[in-house]
């Protein structure tokens, strides 16, 4: 029994009844406590924490546990099991509930622990927007979606749910968030990020981190680290060549907030970063996060990637080889293998021609037995029994339905169309109409996706949100369209037929589910079936309202200039169709704003909004322009107006790195509607030496809630933070510089405040940083550790 631990636990009995909450310990307490037991390991235990193996490998072909297997790697001390072993419906089943899975935890942590000396092991799941992996939880709109809601305390209960019904089902770590910036709209994994701003990924990412941790017995873990999103080709895995410049200024930023956050793991990814495979690149995971970042968080490597320097990287030609070049490169802590205890051979055989390096694996292990003991295993080896039943309430749903509600974007709303009076004529079509699993895409249920509705308990689609919200007898409902864009002549003229006999036609369209590199793709185009299928629709002189459900940016022809409204579902997932009918209808006014650039041309996908100014087009007559996207990063629009006052700031000159001023608007709701608006700054400089300036980049962001007629004063406070980067030099520290010089502050995401000229809009304000430091021979700098 798991309740008798402690007679078997040997040279650390005197660590019985732990305390769980590290905040309230302190650090150092467990750091001691972690030292206190790895002394004591041999190397077989050490190499053993440092492992964690798949489930599958633990099971019999009916799914159940295999004990012996169970004992067999618990005699060989593995620290760790991961997975989930679902992958297809089985016997009218998609998945674990908490109950089963915690039957399953349970017992393969009994034996552990019996074979063990009463060490426990750790099990890790990706629970990415909610617990997906347990059948019946609620399933959230995925990270893109949370980005798009701009409302941090909405994102902290999607981390707190989340974390609690994995921990429910006896699981205490949780692959998440993701914390990569969308870079490339090609990229499988666009849906994954919170977008494409490094700021609002630092502000979402710290909100879910501490969600996910708030029950003190959870550990998240932010990826993938670090670049893993800069693919040149889109293509899940490529290579990336990055400057040490966009690395710590841009993607290193969410890391540092979710280290801030107090997240309690990492994982590395499958990239190389300038040629050098980040599994083992010395200056990523040791310099980098160690030393820089000051990290002693568990550094865990994702599926497989040490024997991926032999089959994916081909950096060296035995698996020997790539465990020694890991270990002896890096500071990782945990390899996942995951199929076997290869890794526990080749480390064993690698300390005895170099034994110098035990000490650097203990340290390793001892970050591992850290992590468990501020999650409580040594004191609750199965947490989360109190939470079993909470799964799938109506209070998760209620937040659901809140993230998707916020979330969805309306991007054109021709004269007003919508919202959609109640009797409307409407007809409803589309593949991604009355399909749960396409509002979800991958990681829903399995690695990737479902389609179709019987598998999302909690799921509404768009036909069930009309049937719900207004009656069967309010529209009509035919698809003869796939997510291919394949369909039959038959069922496009039933279609054409519906279309042509009522006033709106809503089009509900996208993409099928993915993950990962089986969901890489060639070109950005929607399948060309889709597009001809909407046009031959709207020849009927059907007024269009474009639904979109995908999980990156579709390059979409001629829809955009066809439909009359084009709303963005993202991945709503499950609650995703009662809130589009909710917006269609009015009972919701629209909130959500894009969390990245939706491009136009497939020449531009490549260019986020806070690209550095040397990026630029050509027009018809051969002048230099900004390139033209379909949607700007920001947009959003709602069923009211808002009206902005000037932009003020508290002063025009700031002195030095602790000094710090104010930016104040005044925002009133000018409309008949109460509405949400996410009022967002932008902070320009215009002339930059240390590297290119960017056009602008977001420094703060509120979401605000008005009734009709009333307005608030916004005031955002801007330090060092906001004007200064970090001098590229990895492995020195975090040191911010500031040139001396003008910044101009600007309110909303579509001012121009055309800084190279003069400046005129009244949501544009100028200060000048005077420090008088000259550090770069040009500009004026100050700087400061961090």
């Amino acid at each position: 029994m798991l309740t008798s631990w402690a007679a078997t636990l040997g040279c650390v009995a005197a660590f019985t009844a732990l305390p769980v909450d590290a905040r309230i310990l302190g650090d150092d307490v467990y750091d001691s406590q972690a030292q206190a037991i790895v002394d004591g390991f041999s190397i077989a235990e050490v190499l053993g924490q440092m492992t964690q193996i798949t489930i599958t490998q633990v099971l019999n072909s009916d799914y159940s546990l295999n004990e012996d297997s169970v004992r067999t790697y618990a005699k060989l001390h593995v620290g760790s099991y991961l997975n989930t072993p679902w992958g297809s419906e089985i016997d009218g089943k998609w998945g674990w509930n908490a109950t089963e899975w915690r039957a399953i935890v349970t017992r393969i942590q009994e034996i552990t622990m019996e074979e063990n000396g009463g060490h426990p092991m750790v099990y890790g799941l990706d629970s990415v927007h909610g617990a997906n992996y347990v059948a019946g939880s609620v399933l959230f709109g995925q990270e893109i979606n949370s980005g798009a809601s701009f409302n941090p305390d909405l994102v902290y209960e999607v981390g707190r749910i989340t974390g609690r019904d994995t921990e429910a089902a006896g699981i205490p770590w949780v692959f998440g968030p993701i914390l990569d910036l969308s870079q490339n709209p090609l990229w499988a994994r666009t849906y994954e990020t919170f977008g494409e701003d490094p700021y609002l990924c630092s502000v979402m990412g710290d909100a879910v981190i501490r969600g996910l941790q708030s029950n003190n017995q959870t550990a998240a873990c932010m990826k993938h680290f670090v670049g893993y999103s800069k693919t040149p080709t889109g293509h899940d895995r490529d290579g990336v060549t990055m400057a040490d410049f966009d690395l710590l200024n841009y993607f290193v930023q969410p890391y540092q907030a979710g280290i801030s956050a107090g997240a309690l793991s990492t994982m590395e990814n499958y990239i190389s970063i300038n040629g050098i495979p980040v599994v083992a690149n010395t200056k990523i995971l040791e310099d980098l996060v160690r030393n820089d970042l000051n990290y002693d968080g568990v550094v865990v490597t994702d599926w497989a990637e040490i024997n991926n320097l032999k089959d994916w990287h081909r950096v060296v030609d035995t698996y020997e080889e790539a465990v020694r070049l890991s270990l002896t490169r890096t500071a990782l802590d945990m390899s996942m293998v995951p199929y076997d205890t290869e890794f526990i051979t080749h480390a064993t055989e690698m300390l005895s021609s170099f034994p110098e390096y035990e000490s650097r694996l203990r340290e390793s292990a001892k970050r591992v037995i850290k992590m468990k003991l501020k999650l409580g295993l040594y004191e609750t080896p199965v947490p989360g029994a109190n939470n079993e039943f909470l799964v799938g309430n109506d209070d998760d749903k209620a937040v659901a339905l809140d993230l998707a509600r916020e979330s969805i974007v309306v991007l054109k709303n021709d004269n007003n169309i919508l919202p959609l009076a109640n009797g409307s004529s409407v007809f409803l079509t589309g593949h991604s109409a009355d399909n749960v699993g396409y509002q979800c895409g991958g990681w829903s249920i399995a690695w990737q996706g479902y389609s179709g509705n019987d598998m999302y308990p909690n799921g509404i689609s768009v036909r069930q949100g009309f049937e719900n919200l207004v009656g069967n007898n309010s529209f009509t409902y035919f698809n003869g369209l796939n997510a291919d864009g394949t369909y039959s002549e038959a069922d496009l003229a039933t279609a054409v037929n519906l279309a042509s006999q009522h006033e709106y036609t809503i089009a509900v369209i996208g993409e099928d589910t993915y993950a990962e590199k089986p969901g890489d793709i060639d070109d950005l185009d929607l399948p060309a079936g889709q597009i001809a299928y909407v046009e031959a629709l709207a020849a009927t002189g059907t007024k269009v309202i474009l639904v979109l459900f995908e999980g990156r940016p579709r390059l979409l022809g001629s829809l955009p200039d066809t439909a009359s409204a084009v709303i963005h579902g993202l991945l709503a997932c499950e609650l995703g169709g009662q809130a589009l009918v909710e917006i269609l209808y009015g009972e919701v006014n629209p909130s959500g704003r894009l969390p990245l650039t939706y491009p136009k041309d497939s020449g531009n996908v490549m260019i986020p909004y806070n690209h550095r100014v040397t990026t630029k087009c050509v027009d018809d007559i051969g002048s230099y322009v900004d390139c033209e996207m379909q949607w700007d990063f920001g947009t959003g629009l709602s069923y009211t107006t808002f009206t902005y006052s000037a932009l003020t700031l508290s002063k025009t000159t700031v002195s030095g790195p602790d000094d710090s001023l104010t930016a104040s608007v005044f925002v009133t709701n000018s409309g008949s509607v109460a509405g949400k608006e996410t009022v967002m700054l932008f902070v320009i400089q215009p002339y930059r030496l240390i590297s290119v300036p960017e056009v602008k980049m977001l420094r703060k962001f509120k979401k605000i809630s008005l009734e009709p007629g009333i307005t608030e004063e916004v005031t955002f406070t801007l330090t060092a933070d906001d004007w200064s980067v970090y001098d590229p030099q990895i492995g020195s520290g975090f040191n911010q510089v500031a040139e001396d010089g003008t910044f101009v502050v600007a309110i909303k995401p579509e001012t121009d405040c055309d800084v190279y000229n003069t400046i005129t809009s009244e949501l544009c304000a100028q200060f000048t940083l005077n420090t008088g430091a000259v550090n770069f021979g040009i500009n004026g700098t100050t700087s400061r550790r961090r």
